[in-house]
């Protein structure tokens, strides 16, 4: 008997020990939920994996009394910093810290400055506590450090924060905060840890948008890249960048220029255009004659049948759009030696909201754009894959060249019967695949260019957007101060232009695959309030009796068997 008793509890030990050393070696998890909000991509664990020293990560996300929503956003972030944590191993450690917790108000108020030095800035929330409404602020952010090296990760949108006026808005902003979470830290990591610096070129030499009218878009750009002004007449070739950038040019492509761009692409090159088909000049509007728009005669002639090579062709005209539209101040007299400024709707101003899907544009805030045209596709470019990123509202009009638009149009009530019968007009393609040579068939073997020219291109990807002023940010012409690109000092809104941008090129030069983590979904399922409403005391009973129900029922029938069994 003491033999078998033996063996019986040396097994279990045995099996206990065999278990525990399964569980700290070979762990793993199934995630059953129906969005896969546990599930990293292949791309995250492979960075994590290939870390070579240590990454450490502070999320300033912390604190007693945080909301319940936020309370699980930290918790959501918490589980996904885990998650990184079995494939980055030893190589990573996270912390959550209370910036608020610190007592001395000297050294509270320095770690603010501190913080807002970095781009971390204050959100306000509601806390509700024994009934009574008080608000605070976190700072929803992280700090990733990497060696010497140290990288700010905003977690909520400050712009998209300070519109979350109700519960329901900040539940969506904060649903797509979490559906950015894994993106958001494994960009940082993948920038802070990678020793290869891309190169993006602005091209300069046809009028484009000149350097301060460019400035953020650069500045921020080349927080992640290396960034050079290119004037491309002068520049022998296009080599040595992996990115181009053209931003409104109105004048003439040279053969030449044309060349260098499609070998650049041929190369595998990527590019993103921003052009204008029609000018307008927005200081001539602040007249009751209006202002007519220009056609770029010159820049339509050269590029039409290049961008028809690409797949895609830009049309003469003007978007008006009812619905989604931004705002414009018009001079409408004078207080004593200043001007009166009037802020009215501007239907010319598009705030471009509906997006098809898309990692790049998905859960992207509002884009602007001024005076934007139509884009459509050609058939001959067949083998292209053409992407639509944006569009207007269904609310649109279309006015074909010659454009005349007036002061007057903002004051009057537009007719909704022209604007209901027009449809969504895409304003923006992203174009894929092999592209066949501009020049295809026109370099002779004379040419001493026909030793290098390449007939058929590797792989890429174009941007074709027709709002030239899309990375045009507003300069003050007193002081020179440039303001944030996508800032509307009219609506006081930031617009994603800048957001966009990033979004773009990262996909475009992103080997890795990592943005498709961008495409990670998770549904809101939030409680029907009617009914909690009628059914308040049914449902807390449901959550709070029943199982005390339970348990003790369980109790009394373990008792009675126990009573049955022993007492024969």
């Amino acid at each position: 008997m003491r033999k078998k008793s033996f063996l019986k509890y040396t097994l279990m030990l045995m099996v206990i020990g065999i278990t525990n050393f399964v569980a700290q070696n070979w762990i793993f998890r199934i995630d059953l939920t129906e969005d896969k909000r546990y599930t990293i991509s292949d791309a995250t664990k492979e960075i994590l994996e290939n870390l070579n020293d240590e990454i450490r990560i502070k999320v300033y996300l912390e604190g007693e009394n945080l909301p319940a929503s936020y309370r699980m956003f930290r918790n959501t972030i918490a589980e996904n910093l885990g998650e990184f944590k079995r494939y980055a191993g030893k190589n990573l450690k996270f912390k959550f810290i209370d910036p608020l917790a610190v007592k001395d108000k000297a050294e509270k108020d320095t770690l603010i400055k501190n913080f807002q030095k970095k781009g971390i800035t204050p959100t306000p929330i509601s806390v509700y506590k024994e009934g009574e409404r008080s608000e605070k602020f976190i700072f929803p952010a992280a700090e990733i450090s990497y060696k010497d090296l140290e990288i700010t990760v905003p977690l909520i949108k400050s712009d998209a924060a300070a519109q979350a006026v109700n519960e329901e808005v900040e539940a969506r902003l904060l649903n797509s905060s979490i559906e950015n979470i894994e993106y958001s830290f494994i960009s940082a990591i993948k920038q802070i840890t990678d020793t290869t610096t891309h190169r993006v070129g602005f091209i300069y030499g046809h009028g484009e948008l000149a350097l301060p009218l460019v400035a953020d878009a650069a500045r921020t750009l080349s927080q992640k890249y290396a960034v050079y002004p290119v004037d491309l007449p002068k520049s022998p070739s296009l080599d040595g960048l992996d990115a181009i950038i053209i931003a409104k040019p109105d004048s003439t492509f040279s053969e030449d220029d044309k060349y260098k761009i499609d070998q650049f692409l041929m190369k595998g090159g990527k590019a993103l255009f921003f052009v204008d088909a029609l000018d307008i000049r927005e200081d001539s509007i602040n007249t009751k004659e209006g202002a007519v728009a220009i056609p770029y005669t010159e820049f339509v002639q050269s590029m039409t049948p290049f961008f028809f090579n690409l797949g895609v062709r830009f049309e003469m005209n003007f978007i008006e759009d009812v619905q989604n539209f931004g705002f414009l101040g018009f001079v409408v007299g004078n207080y004593g030696d200043k001007p009166k400024l009037e802020v009215l709707p501007w239907r010319h101003y598009l705030s471009i909201r509906n997006y098809y899907p898309h990692p790049v544009v998905k859960n992207l805030e509002p884009v602007l754009g001024r005076y934007v045209s139509t884009l459509d596709t050609v058939a001959s470019a067949s083998e292209i894959k053409k992407i639509p990123l944006a569009s207007s509202s269904a609310y649109t009009r279309v006015v074909p060249y010659p454009v005349i638009i007036k002061y007057e149009e903002a004051r009057e009530t537009p007719d909704m019967n022209i604007y209901k019968k027009g449809k969504a007009e895409t304003v923006m393609f992203l174009l894929e695949g092999q592209f066949t040579s501009f020049f295809a068939k026109r370099i002779l073997p004379s040419d001493p260019r026909a030793k290098t020219f390449i007939n058929k291109g590797k792989p890429t990807k174009v941007l074709v957007c027709a709002d030239g002023d899309f990375l045009r940010n507003s300069v003050n012409p007193k002081t020179g101060q440039i303001a944030p690109l996508g800032y509307d000092k009219y609506s006081r809104y930031q617009f994603a232009n800048k957001q966009f941008l990033l979004n773009m090129l990262d996909y475009m030069l992103d080997d890795d695959g990592i943005i498709l983590a961008r495409n990670k979904e998770i549904s809101l399922r939030p409680l029907d309030k009617k009914k909690l409403q009628t059914k308040r005391t049914y449902w807390q009973f449901i959550n709070v009796a029943m199982p005390l129900v339970l348990v003790i029922l369980f109790g009394i029938v373990w008792v009675m068997l126990r009573k049955r069994k022993y007492t024969k």
